[in-house]
């Protein structure tokens, strides 16, 4: 006997029906628990009537605010700036030249290494305290 048979079909069809229809038939009002408070009609909320819809304007500059002149940038040394070329050109070169097939001898694969890892170590090294209450903010 196969699954598609259509005599099959037809009763699983009925037995289906005949399903729905006893939860149907058996489906009514929630049963009252103990402690469940009773049901107790709600009355509509009535809503006073909105006033007409008038256009807010808001200004939201209406004094001129000219912010203050930004602080010089600080100077950085010689050094910390060769640190940081060698932190972001480092990899960058050795992705470039991945993606291009280009293959560099090893030895200057291990000094871009070896200048990034050195970069690093040195921007570390040479970094200032800063002092914990200080968040940034200015008033």
């Amino acid at each position: 006997m196969r699954d598609d048979d259509p005599r099959d079909e037809g009763a699983r069809a009925s037995a289906e029906e005949q399903a729905w229809r006893e939860i149907v038939d058996n489906y009514g009002e929630r049963a009252e628990l103990p402690g469940d408070p009773p049901d107790e009609p709600v009355e509509p909320v009535v809503e006073p009537e909105a006033e007409p819809f008038e256009p807010f304007h808001l200004e939201l500059y209406d004094e001129k605010f000219t912010p203050p002149p930004l602080p010089p940038p600080p100077k950085i040394s010689p050094e910390r700036r060769v640190a940081w070329v060698g932190l972001v050109a480092s990899p960058l070169l050795l992705v470039l030249l991945n993606l291009l097939h280009y293959a560099l001898p090893g030895i200057l694969t291990g000094g871009l290494v070896i200048a990034f890892i050195a970069s690093f170590a040195y921007l570390v090294a040479t970094m200032e305290p800063r002092d914990p209450d200080d968040d940034g903010a200015r008033v």
